[in-house]
């Protein structure tokens, strides 16, 4: 009777293990000492906790500009004030109605370009605009007698600039020409001041430069020597080469001319032992043959279309 049971127990299905035995165990929770029970409201406590001031001093690795300086971009310009007063240029911009938002761009674009070469100006000031009436006819042959009438406003600002050098004022109307934006003209007014007795070392430059091109000279034809009547060395050089040249010259137009009469000879005497004329003396006499029979011949009446002969 055991053997039956052996064989149900070993047939049975085996049973699904349970999740709570399958599990690990958790871990163990940290024990909190005693002495700090107010840990939980520590991130409140820190939070509220004030924050040092950064330290002004030039070893911060970051500095936040002050609020009053302008942006090299965007924000309102602030130019740089005068130092001196000294009036250097003044740059004229204009355009018409359509392009008003490009000239006040490149105005923009200028007073900025200058505070970025360091040149204190006075900012855009508006000039007054100016307005034309243009009348003219509507059509040049159907509306002839109507006219049209066309209205032009020109806008023009103007900016002064104070206490800048000429290389860097060149410089900067350099720029603005080179970034010129299309639909605004431009005119620049530029004052350069020099020191007084100016021209007298522009004078005396002059003179120190001719004086050393004359030492050059005498030094340069110094090894040809000088004339008996006490000319200049530099003179009698240029003389003797002149005359090297007129003679090498002569030489060569008789040599030309010996050459064609000994061409002319030769052609002759070829023309005489062939016993017959050269091919000029037969063309002149055909010539004058044509001539000839051109003189004697009668004019002959060319009729008219429509006419009869009589």
């Amino acid at each position: 009777m055991s053997f039956p049971r052996t064989l149900s127990r070993l047939h049975a299905p085996a049973r699904a293990p349970s999740p709570a035995a399958a599990a690990p165990p958790p871990p163990p929770r940290p024990q909190q000492p005693a002495s700090s029970p107010s840990t939980s409201s520590a991130p409140a406590s820190t939070s509220s906790a004030p924050t040092p001031a950064p330290s002004s001093s030039s070893s911060s690795p970051l500095s936040t500009p002050a609020a009053s300086d302008p942006s090299p971009v965007f924000g309102r310009h602030v130019p740089l004030p005068p130092t001196h007063g000294v009036h250097v240029a003044t740059l004229h911009l204009r355009s018409y109605t359509d392009s008003v938002p490009d000239l006040q761009f490149f105005t923009s674009f200028a007073l900025r370009a200058a505070r970025a070469l360091g040149l204190p100006t006075s900012g855009a000031v508006a000039l007054p605009t100016r307005t034309s009436l243009y009348t003219v006819p509507r059509s040049p042959f159907a509306h002839k007698k109507s006219q049209q009438n066309f209205w032009r406003k020109e806008h023009k600002r103007a900016i002064k600039v104070f206490d800048g050098t000429e290389h860097v004022v060149q410089a900067w109307l350099a720029y603005l020409r080179k970034e010129a934006l299309g639909g605004v003209g431009m005119k620049a007014q530029v004052f350069t001041y020099r020191e007084v007795g100016w021209g007298k070392d522009l004078v005396s430059a002059r003179e120190a430069e001719e004086q050393q091109l004359a030492a050059a000279g005498a030094g340069a034809g110094a090894g040809a020597g000088s004339d008996a009547d006490g000319a200049e060395p530099g003179a009698a050089e240029v003389e003797r080469l002149a005359r090297e040249l007129e003679e090498e010259l002569k030489a060569g137009i008789e040599d030309a001319e010996r050459a064609e009469s000994g061409a002319a000879l030769e052609a002759a005497a070829g023309e005489a032992g062939q016993g017959g004329e050269g091919p000029v003396v037969e063309a002149a006499k055909e010539l004058k043959e044509v001539e000839a029979s051109e003189g004697t011949a009668q004019p002959q009446e060319v009729p008219v279309k429509g006419e009869q002969k009589q």
